[in-house]
C-alpha cells in the first residue's frame, strides 16, 4: 500500500511540473456582430481551463462583460507567434464580413500617486 501512495504522489508531482507555457486570446461576437471584440495575446499555462481565461479577460476588458457564451471564446496556442499570426489574420476576415472590428489593448497598470 505504501507503493502505491508514493507512485501516486510522485505521478502527482511530475504531473504539476509538466504544466507547459501556452497563449491564449478571446474573442467576443464573433458570430454576427456587429462589433467584433479581439483581445491582446496573454501567457498562460495549460493548467488554465477556458472557463478560468473567460473570467480573466472579462474581469480585463468591459466590452467582454455582455457578451453571451455562445458568442465568446478563447482560443490557446503553443507558441506567441502562432497566436499572434492567427490574431492578427482574423481582423481582414471580419472586415470582409463588414464587421467592424475592435483589436482591444492590454488594460494599461494603474497610476501611481506621486505623493505630493
Amino acid at each position: 500500500m505504501k507503493h502505491i501512495l508514493s507512485l501516486a504522489l510522485l505521478l502527482g508531482a511530475f504531473a504539476t511540473q509538466a504544466q507547459s507555457t501556452i497563449y491564449s486570446f478571446a474573442i467576443g461576437n464573433w458570430r454576427n456582430g456587429p462589433t467584433v471584440y479581439i483581445t491582446p495575446l496573454i501567457e498562460t499555462t495549460e493548467a488554465a481551463t477556458k472557463t478560468q481565461l473567460k473570467e480573466q479577460f472579462r474581469a480585463r476588458h468591459a466590452e467582454l462583460r455582455a457578451i453571451p457564451d455562445l458568442d465568446f471564446d478563447v482560443l490557446l496556442f503553443g507558441s506567441r507567434e502562432e497566436g499572434e499570426e492567427h490574431r492578427l489574420g482574423l481582423k481582414p476576415k471580419y472586415a470582409y464580413r463588414k464587421l467592424a472590428v475592435v483589436m482591444l489593448e492590454a488594460p494599461s497598470a494603474p497610476k501611481q500617486p506621486d505623493g505630493h
